[in-house]
């Protein structure tokens, strides 16, 4: 008997050893696949900036935005020009409703192609009100600049202005509009992203479908000329550097783009099979869960209602929360547990957190770095829940408490510091 417990004992140590050792492999894989902001070591050699002239014999411009003025700071490709006066492209990006013009004219109407009139507008049937599809507003993000050259002389330009289809807290479409000085066109970088409550800032999860969701909502209407794919050569995450053009035809018509953003369903996890056994390590996963899950949604609604605070005001008291409520409930449910399924339900109840957080927000695709960095951030946990139950059997703190409390915030300085 007492050769059987001392078996189980080295399988435990054996099985939490190897767990923290994935778990430095995650986060040193996570760091390394990062950028690396306080040493200014770029993700790639961006190489001499190639410029391209969105009307023939106008103003040059770099297709790309960068985190300053410079061209070493190289971020995302610009994938979309509209062509037209900047005023009206400016209504046709925060106007736009379900409204659509009729094909027939109105028979002894004398109003001109501007007028817009109640008999001379079609309403979507599937829209219930006419608020409920006006989904894009104002924005704030970081900066992004790009660089434009006017009869010979660059200068480096700040965005026009910023919009958004979801939440800032949440999951969004995000705009950045840069208009021609000339007045020719707007260059347009739009791509998808969610707010990591981990890195404390957004992470970009493709540019490639937010472009062909705007792209098609122009298709076909009677106020654009013409919609056109251009070889702008400027790959960035997942673009294949064909830029869309969308040529409006000069009507002021009030437009609004409507956000496509999908969202799926969260799984319920059957656990009625452990819940007269496992009560406690059930509450483990649930209470880790839930205080992620509130953190998103308390950070999404503190946003709507505070909508005059910085999002970052409100973000601060949440990750407060994030950072040290999360290993609390760890550690104090996982005490009186059984330590196996400690580690478990604290693994699982995080990660259908972080897993119905990401489908909730429609993100199926994240960087490798991201992914490996979430592993290490389960472990972490699932370590101090084990070291939880693991301090109830002696007086010692228990090696994985310790290795848990060092490794979770480590993942958090990686993040919080830009090295995920």
């Amino acid at each position: 008997m007492a050769g059987s417990d001392a078996e189980l004992e080295l399988g435990e140590d054996a099985a939490w050893v190897a767990a923290a050792l994935i778990l430095v492999a995650s986060l040193s894989g996570a760091v390394v696949l990062a950028e690396w902001p306080l040493w200014g070591v770029p993700t790639d050699d961006p190489g001499e900036p190639q410029f391209v002239e969105p009307a023939d014999g106008g103003t040059k411009l770099w297709p790309y935005t960068s985190r300053a003025r410079g061209f070493e700071g190289r971020t995302l490709g610009v994938n979309m020009v509209f062509y037209g006066e900047t005023t009206e492209i400016h209504t046709a990006l925060t106007e736009r409703s379900a409204l659509e013009w009729e094909d027939e004219p109105i028979a002894e109407g004398e109003a001109d192609s501007e007028t817009v009139s109640a008999e001379r507008l079609e309403v979507d049937p599937e829209a219930e009100e006419i608020g409920d599809v006006i989904s894009w507003s104002p924005a704030e993000g970081s900066r992004r600049y790009t660089y434009v050259e006017v009869d010979g002389e660059g200068e480096w330009m700040d965005r026009s202005y910023e919009l958004h289809s979801g939440t800032y807290l949440g999951q969004r479409m995000h705009i950045r509009a840069y208009e021609d000085p000339v007045g020719e066109w707007t260059a347009v970088q739009i791509h998808e992203e969610h707010w990591d409550w981990f890195r404390l800032r957004h992470t970009v999860t493709g540019i490639s479908d937010p472009q062909r969701d705007l792209e098609e909502e122009f298709m076909g209407e009677p106020y654009v000329e013409s919609v056109v794919r251009m070889p702008f050569e400027n790959e960035s995450a997942d673009s294949d550097g064909w830029v869309t053009g969308i040529h409006l035809a000069g009507l002021a018509l009030p437009i609004v783009l409507t956000g496509l953003i999908g969202r799926s369903r969260r799984g319920v996890r059957e656990t009625s099979r452990f819940l007269r056994r496992r009560r406690r390590e059930i509450a483990l996963g649930a209470g880790l869960f839930g205080v992620y899950t509130v953190v998103r949604w308390l950070g999404i609604a503190g946003e709507l209602v505070f909508s005059e605070l910085s999002p970052k005001v409100v973000a601060a008291p949440l990750y407060l929360l994030l950072i040290v409520g999360t290993p609390a409930i760890a550690y104090s449910l996982g005490r009186g547990s059984d330590g196996v399924w400690a580690f478990t339900f604290a693994g699982l109840g995080l990660g259908a957190a972080i897993v119905g957080d990401y489908a909730a927000m429609g993100t199926s695709v994240l960087p490798l770095r991201v992914v490996l960095h979430r592993i290490a951030v389960l472990l972490a946990i699932g370590l101090i829940a084990l070291g939880g139950a693991k301090a109830v059997e002696s007086d010692e703190i228990p090696a994985p408490l310790t290795v848990g409390a060092g490794a979770w915030a480590l993942t958090i300085l990686a993040s919080l510091f830009g090295y995920v």
